[in-house]
């Protein structure tokens, strides 16, 4: 509780429930993301560029292809 009354404070949240809300709303986001392969990057204050990772293990999309028919007039 002290975590998310923390969080609440730190983002100027209304409520613990606006807090938890939005961390599954963020967590689904990275989520969908790294299933589609996307990597995420930081940026230092000094120009140095590092990989961000993660704690979520999901299952990267298989490429698909789809045949898509042309309207012929």
């Amino acid at each position: 509780m002290d975590r998310l009354e923390d969080l609440k404070v730190r983002t100027d949240a209304s409520s613990i429930t606006e807090v938890v809300k939005s961390a599954l709303m963020t967590y689904e986001s990275l989520a969908d993301h790294l299933a589609e392969g996307v990597v995420f990057s930081g940026h230092r204050p000094n120009g140095e560029v590092f990989a961000v990772e993660f704690m979520i293990d999901v299952e990267k999309k298989k490429p698909s292809l789809s045949v898509v028919e042309k309207a012929f007039a």
